[in-house]
């Protein structure tokens, strides 16, 4: 007896997103999340008619987690910018939680003033 299956070895969304994920394992998790709030962007840019369902999927995340991933997007501009080129020990202590009440004031000078306020907690542990 034999049995014949067609396979599709075509990589797919999921795979390239894991194996992007890869490059970034041994980053702080916060600029980790902003890099893939980055692409996940970029992906329903590059999609329109992709969702946050599909995303999810790909990603084994909930809807609930793509938007919180996402909300970091919302941070101003500067505080990204120490996230993404800033000391990479001092990220490590800052964990993820203590940015979101950062992210739901709207003012990016507040942002600015929390971020600073969180900032020297976190770096004495250094």
């Amino acid at each position: 007896m034999r049995a014949e299956f067609k396979v599709n070895l075509k990589l797919t969304k999921a795979t390239y997103i894991r194996r992007d994920m890869r490059k970034f394992k041994n980053e702080p998790q916060l600029r980790q999340l902003l890099v893939l709030a980055y692409q996940i962007k970029r992906e329903l840019e590059k999609t329109p008619h992709g969702t946050l369902r599909e995303i999810s999927e790909w990603l084994g995340l909930t809807r609930g987690r793509i938007s919180q991933i996402l909300n970091l997007l919302f941070l101003a501009p500067k505080i990204q910018e120490d996230i993404v080129l800033s000391d990479k020990k001092l990220l490590l202590f800052i964990p993820e939680h203590k940015i979101r009440p950062i992210i739901k004031e709207i003012d990016w000078e507040k942002q600015r003033e929390m971020w600073i306020e969180i900032k020297p907690n976190y770096g004495n542990k250094l």
